[in-house]
Parts: C-alpha cells; structure tokens; sequence
C-alpha cells in the first residue's frame, strides 16, 4: 500500500473586498472533489456568504486575481531553467468588479491550485486559506469602509488514478471549453493547458491553431513535450506570430531541454524581434552550451546589438566553462546593470558569490580565483541552482 505523505502548506488568497463596522462575510472552503486524480487539476470551492443584516459590496477579482504560496517547499522534477539561478520573469494581472451582497446570500467562487503547489506523488495534504475580504461603500464612490481577515484550512487528497478515469475527468472541462461563459471557459483552458494528459495531445494543438486561445495552449504544448508539441512551439517562434505568441512559445522551447533546436535558435539569434530576440540569445545558451558562446560573446561588440547584460545572461545560461572569463570581463564594464547581469551569471555557473559592494574589488577577486581554479573548477547549468 502507498505509504500517505502529509504536507502542510499556506495558500494565500487575495480578493478585493468591502466591509463596514458590523458587517460580516463567512468563508467556507472545500475541494470540489473528495479524491483528486494525480496530475488532473485541483479545484477550489470558496463560499462566500453574507451574515450580517444588511448588503455590503466587495470587489471580486474572478478566478485570476489570486497569489498561493506553499510554507513548506513540495519536490518537483528538476527543470531546465531560462532565468539562471537568480529566477525571473514577470506575472500579469487581472482586473475584477463589485458584487453586491444582499444579507443572507451565498457566492461560490471556483479555483485553480497552481500547479507549482501540487506534489508528484499521492497523498494527503492540508492547505491553509488566508482570504483578506475589503469591503466598500455602495454609494459609488467605492471608496474602501473596512476589511475581514479569514484564514480557513482545507484537506487535498490525490490519488493514482487510471486513463479511463481521467477521460471522464476531463470531459466537462473539455465540454466547457465550448461555453459562451467567459470565466468558464476560461477555467477550463487554464485546467487543460496547466494539467495536459497524454490523449489531450489532439486538444491541446488545436488549441494553439486558435488566435484567441494560442497563447494559453504554449503551457500544454510544452508540459506535454512530445515531439509534435515541440515542433508546434518551434513553429510559433515564426516572425509571422505576435511577441505575445513569440515570446512564451521561445521560452517554452528553450526550457524543453532539446538540442535538436539549438540551430533554430541560432538562427533566430540574427533576427531583430524586440524583447524576443533576449529571450532567444538566452535559448540559445541553453539549448546549445557552449557552441553559443562565440556568437553570443562576437554580440558584444556589435553596434545596435542586443543589451550587454541579456548577453551575459545568455552566457551564463550555456553551462560553459569558456563563458566564465568572458562574465569576469562584464564585471569591469562602466554600466552597473551589466555588471549585475554577469554577477548572476557567474553565480548560475560556479554557484561562487561576488562581492557585493566594491566593484573593482569583486573584479580582481573573480580574476584572481579563475587564475587558480579556472581550470578545475566545477561548472553548473541552470538546472543545478543551489
């Protein structure tokens, strides 16, 4: 028998809400499921309701104005990683509207647990709900009156599970992914994209030939990462497609760890696509080790070329031992955001510390240790952070 791992973890819960002194919102959460399929998405019912005499009002964000974080790390399978050891990127956001709650109703919203806060392997596990509810005035000024903190704890329970049982999981999701509802169908594409099974291969790439649902399908068509997923990625990496399109899709590419596509980068690296191209230069780094390296470092004396520090980035993401005195150059350069740059660059590959606060010292010292150790020294790749 499965041996049943417990972990405890915090999920935080942001929802823009409104109360006045008196009034009161109870907070009532649950899985939608008893037993939740390893690997199929974990949904979240919150139930709001009003018990106090009167209507308040709060802002409801939906499903996406939402930020979870676990307290106790979860094991993940190690990934190739685009940002080095430093991390990166940027999250979007979502706008929201006012709900008017009359005294004595209910309101159910429905989540999606990030997948980053779901374990490999099967077990129970509890969560902790921290809901901060603002509530506002109903004269239209929306001006905030008070607030109500809640902290709820829920239990998730994932099992292993047959392919059988999963294809009647998923075909609600796949049948609301028809829905005229925005929010639902919306729900159903991030719970695809983020959740792809093997058989919604066919779904999934479909998806990515819709203008209005390509870009969400990048997470599926990289999570599935069969050779035709692949494929579709490298195909939306085409200047015919927008950067929004572009960008994700190179990355995901990027991150699929396939050197088959280390030509494709560097073919890609000639052309002038905006932020695309910093993204691909850090591709090509990783796809292609140190075969990027002289492109990357002849870079950095061409006029109207890419940014020093997104060259240094893309260096240091090569996992390359001749990359090392080229970052150790950077740290002498006049522009303090290129010496930043190649100090994370430098950390991704020798997991050494610069010196934080003298400049020309740090120099010296990356100077000094690479003569005595440049030729010994171990050398990482980004899927190796500390």
């Amino acid at each position: 028998m499965m041996e049943l791992h417990r972990t405890f973890a915090a999920l935080t819960l942001m929802i823009g809400c409104v109360v006045a002194e008196g009034q009161q919102i109870a907070v009532r959460v649950r899985t939608e499921k008893l037993t939740n399929p390893l690997g199929e998405p974990v949904f979240v019912l919150v139930e709001l309701t009003n018990i106090s005499s009167r209507t308040v009002q709060f802002a409801d964000d939906g499903t996406c104005a939402q930020s979870f974080k676990a307290v106790f790390p979860l094991e993940h399978r190690t990934a190739d990683r685009l940002y080095g050891c430093a991390g990166g990127g940027i999250a979007g956001s979502c706008g929201g509207s006012f709900v008017d709650l009359k005294a004595g109703e209910s309101v159910v919203r429905r989540y999606l647990l990030p997948d980053r806060l779901e374990p490999g392997y099967a077990g129970d596990f509890n969560y902790t709900l921290q809901k901060q509810i603002r509530f506002y005035a109903r004269d239209g000024s929306h001006k905030m009156v008070g607030s109500e903190e809640v902290s709820e704890t829920i239990a998730v329970h994932l099992v292993q599970a047959n392919q059988a049982r999963m294809e009647a999981d998923y075909a609600p999701l796949l049948s609301d992914l028809q829905s005229t509802d925005p929010q639902k169908h919306w729900l159903a594409l991030m719970a695809i994209t983020e959740h792809p099974q093997g058989f919604l291969e066919p779904v999934v790439l479909k998806l990515s030939q819709d203008p209005q649902t390509m870009s969400a399908s990048i997470t599926g068509l990289q999570k599935l990462g069969t050779e035709r997923t692949k494929q579709r990625l490298a195909e939306l990496t085409g200047s015919e497609y927008g950067e929004s399109v572009r960008q994700p899709a190179t990355t995901a590419l990027a991150e699929s760890g396939d050197g088959a596509y280390c030509d494709l980068m560097l073919q890609l690296m000639t052309l002038h696509q905006g932020y695309t191209s910093e993204i691909v230069a850090r591709g090509a780094g990783l796809l292609c080790g140190e075969k990027a390296v002289p492109q990357l470092a002849s870079l950095l004396n061409k006029p109207n070329s890419l940014p020093a520090y997104e060259i240094a980035y893309a260096l240091g993401s090569t996992g390359s031992r001749a990359a090392v005195p080229i970052l150790i150059v950077l740290l002498s350069n006049a522009d303090a955001g290129v010496r930043g740059a190649a100090k994370e660059a430098l950390y991704t590959l020798t997991h050494r510390q610069s010196t934080p606060d003298d400049p020309g010292a740090d120099h010296q010292d990356w100077v000094s240790w690479w003569a005595l150790q440049g030729k010994t020294a171990q050398i990482f790749d980004p899927a190796e952070c500390p």
